[in-house]
Parts: structure tokens; sequence; C-alpha cells
């Protein structure tokens, strides 16, 4: 008993490490775009700190932290089969299948050519070693780019705040407060919020915290559709679709300049509020259990509906531009906003698919919130 408990340990030990030494490989020496993702740094001087982070530092930080935690985290779920382990056994048993089924269909061939045309194609992998697979790829791409973007999040938050102090103290008129550093600061604090929960939601699957990733969408269009609003894949889809919205849109009239950005932040706030919702849940294009509180009693995809309106209100101003231009350049942003609204709208209906892929209780929560994106409306 001791012998296999110690077995599986060093198996799971081991191939998870192997996986994380492949993947940091990979995003240091192969892609480019994890390369550049990983330069980015950390300005540490709003700390009263002289120097710089780097995101590479953060990772190799988080990964001798990780190779750490990993001997309590397998000694004390034994049962577990990580998914590393899974994946390279999985791959192993199919390639031997897969060689033996050909040995088999050669000998039969040679007895009774007649009886057989081209070999068809067999499946040599089976649907748990494909799932192990698909949820180490999810990790390799989302991991570090969540990574980046929520320390660039802390440091442009810090910095915003710095400067909304400073411009307090200087008397700065309520306008150019908001304006320069005010309106960011709340921001970049609603996007760390986000960023930092998907970002251990990808780094950390432990029983205890029910988070365990149970299926990850299974089909290229699902992962097509979620990809295409993230980069470097999104650089792609600006090519058909050129970004119209501003982050903060700005408008002429004060009242309307103050209630269309605060709007804006509250819907960023309900997307936050989303994420907070998941906890360590959150994840793309995975099921790791049914969330139903918080916004998620409310409507079933608040966050890609509150993103979307935010986007909305970031699009006035190109349409003021557009209105002064003709309606040809209005249909034109329109069509823009409505094609990235379509990619948002096809990610609910994909994921909703998925999560009824198993009989983990999404139908019934589609029965008790009816609603997938405005309450009492669509």
């Amino acid at each position: 008993m001791r012998a296999a408990l110690r077995w599986r340990f060093a198996s799971n030990y081991l191939s998870t490490l192997l996986f994380i030494g492949l993947a940091y490989w990979l995003v240091t020496r192969v892609s480019n775009f994890h390369q550049q993702t990983l330069q980015a740094q950390w300005d540490l001087s709003p700390l009263g700190i002289d120097g710089a982070l780097s995101v590479q530092q953060v990772y190799l930080s988080l990964i001798a932290l990780y190779a750490v935690v990993l001997v309590p985290y397998y000694v004390r779920y034994p049962w577990l089969h990580s998914k590393s382990f899974v994946f390279l056994r999985g791959l192993w048993m199919g390639l031997r299948r897969k060689k033996q089924r050909r040995g088999s269909i050669a000998a039969t061939r040679a007895l009774s050519p007649s009886r057989y045309g081209a070999s068809p194609l067999l499946p040599w992998v089976s649907p748990k070693t494909k799932q192990a697979g698909l949820a180490l790829l999810l990790k390799f791409y989302f991991a570090p780019l969540m990574l980046n973007w929520c320390l660039l999040h802390i440091n442009d938050m810090l910095n915003s705040l710095l400067n909304t102090r400073a411009g307090i103290d200087a008397g700065f008129p309520m306008r150019v407060l908001f304006d320069s550093s005010l309106y960011w600061s709340l921001f970049q604090l609603i996007l760390f919020v986000d960023t930092l929960l998907f970002t251990l939601g990808y780094m950390i699957e432990a029983p205890s915290l029910g988070n365990r990733i149970r299926s990850v969408e299974p089909t290229f269009f699902g992962w097509f559709v979620c990809l295409a609003s993230y980069p470097p894949f999104n650089e792609f889809t600006g090519r058909y679709l050129p970004w119209q919205s501003a982050d903060f849109p700005h408008l002429s009239h004060d009242a309307l300049h103050f209630g269309v950005n605060i709007v804006l932040l509250l819907s960023l706030a309900i997307f936050s509020w989303a994420s907070v919702s998941l906890g360590f849940k959150a994840s793309n294009l995975t099921n790791r259990g049914i969330v139903t509180h918080g916004p998620y009693g409310i409507v079933r995809h608040p966050a890609y509906a509150a993103k979307n309106f935010a986007w909305l209100l970031g699009t006035l101003p190109a349409l003021v531009v557009a209105f002064a231009a003709g309606w040809r350049d209005v249909a034109y942003v329109v069509a823009v906003f409505c094609g990235w609204t379509l990619i948002y709208v096809l990610r609910a209906l994909t994921e909703e698919r998925h999560l009824l892929m198993l009989n983990n209780g999404y139908a019934q929560y589609m029965g008790k919130v009816r609603y997938r994106f405005i309450p009492g409306v669509i």
C-alpha cells in the first residue's frame, strides 16, 4: 500500500513538474507572444522601492512556490491523478493501442486483402486523455496572460491613486481630477479584482475549494469564439471588426460626461462582481461547478452583459463622430459593435452547450434563471 502511494505521489509530482518546465520553456523560448507578455515590468517606485519587477520574475517565483506547495498537496490528496500524469499515461497507452491495432489490421489484410480498403480513422486517445490535454493547454495559455494583466493593473492603479492624491492636494477642479486620475484609479481597481481572481482560478485547483476542472470545452468552435477576444488572436479579429469603443469616453457636456462614465464604471463593477461570485472557479472554457449566487442569480451571463454594455457606452464618442460624417459611418460603427457582441453571444451559447453535457445541475439552473443577459428581455 505504501509503495503504491509513493508511486502515485512520484508520478503526480514529477509529471506536473515536467509540464511546468515544458510550459516555461515554451513561453520563454518558443512563443513570441508569451515572451512579450513576460517582459512586462511592474514599476515599484510608487511603493518607494527603486527598481522594477518583471512578469517573468513573478512567474519564476510562483513556479518555485508551486514546486514546494505541490508536495503537501499530493500527500493530502493521494487519490488524485494530476492532469499531467493522466495526459502522459493516456498518450503512451494510446500510442501502444494504435501500434497494436495497426499490426492487427495489417495481418488481417494479408490474409484477406479484398475485404479491406483504406485504413479507417480509429480514435487512439481516450476522451479522458483529451480532456487532460485541453486543461493543460488552457493553463499554459491563460495563466501567464492573466498574471501579466493583473500586475499591470496593480501598477496602473497605484500610479493613478498617487496622481489622485496629488491632484486633490493641488486643488484640481473635479472634471480635471476625474479625467486625469480618479476615473482610472477605479477602472484599474475593478479590472485588477477580475484578473486576480482569474489568475488564481487558472493556477489553483483543490478539492477543498470545490473548483476542480470537471470538463473542458471539447469543440474547436467553442475555443475559437473564446480566443477571438484574447491576444494575440484578437489582432486577427480586429482586422474585420476594428475596435470602436473607448475605455474612457470623453463628452463635452460635463453632466453627460460624468453620467456616462460613472455608469460605465458601474457596469464594469458588475462584470467584476461576477468574477468575485465565481471565486476560485473563475476560468474560461471550463466546467468547474455551477454558481447561482450574486449576479448569476439574476441572469446566466452577467459578466458578458455588463462588459458589452460598458463597450456600448464607450462607443458613444465614435457614434457622435459618425453621425457628423453620415449614415454609412454610423452603420459601420454599429455593425462593428454588433459583431463583437455576437462573439460574446456565441461564447454564451457554446458555454451553455458545454455545461449541459454533464448532469451537474445546469439544466435546473436554467429553469430558475430564465434570462441570459437582460432580466425579463433575453
